[in-house]
């Protein structure tokens, strides 16, 4: 019986194994899409683009990392960064996934195969910081206590993608009309520590002495973004 069960287990783990394919999140903000690729070395990448944008300038990548199909055949995304879980639960082969766990917004909704090709190359994953590049990163600049502005912050790169912090301890992360990330901030030394209410795991911003913030990492940068205060 172990062996037949064994041999069913390992039919299903094939059946349902997932190729190199690209998949689209069916979203309710009609000016932005999200995308899934999934590579055949067990690595994945999701990205955020602005529908309107005339190149690649506005697409921003969201989560990197490692996925694995576990025993009842969810995928099990793992961030490669902060460390964060997705979870995708299969409701049709490997073509339609619903979003179990993950940041809010995608929670309940579809990612469905658009393509059997990912729409981004794999190298693309060797251009983002580490996670122990980023902890190495964190732990040299973790010291000091420079002053911090509640208020609302703009991205030097892209001022569609921006950061709140509340006074009564909250935060909003959005890019364009869409909520990336909201949860609850603390101070420490030099950063901010932001819980999401979605997620287990903190991300950071840097306060500069120049009154700036800096991403290390919030949700949905990988290249250290500057923040400027605009309110």
């Amino acid at each position: 019986m172990k062996k037949l069960t064994l041999s069913i287990l390992l039919v299903l783990s094939t059946f349902f194994a997932t190729y190199p394919q690209s998949y689209a999140l069916q979203m309710t903000n009609n000016d932005l899409n999200c995308y899934l690729d999934m590579f055949d070395s067990g690595k994945y990448l999701i990205k955020m683009s602005y529908k309107n944008a005339p190149d690649l300038m506005m697409s921003q990548v969201l989560s990197f990392g490692e996925y694995n199909m576990e025993d009842n055949g969810d995928y099990k995304l793992t961030d490669g960064t902060n460390e964060y879980v997705i979870t995708l639960e299969p409701v049709s082969g490997n073509k339609v996934f619903m979003v179990r766990d993950g940041f809010g917004w995608m929670q309940m909704n579809y990612f469905v195969r658009s393509s059997e090709k990912p729409s981004s190359p794999i190298s693309i994953l060797d251009d983002f910081l580490s996670r122990e590049e980023l902890l190495n990163y964190r732990e040299k600049i973790k010291n000091g206590k420079n002053n911090f502005r509640k208020g609302f912050y703009q991205s030097d790169f892209n001022p569609n993608f921006t950061f709140n912090a509340n006074e009564n301890g909250t935060y909003s992360i959005k890019f364009y009309s869409l909520e990336l990330s909201n949860g609850t901030w603390e101070k420490e030394n030099n950063f901010l520590k932001l819980k999401d209410n979605n997620l287990a795991s903190d991300f950071f911003v840097l306060v500069d002495s120049d009154g700036k913030l800096k991403s290390v990492l919030m949700p949905g940068d990988f290249f250290l973004s500057n923040f400027s205060k605009v309110r």
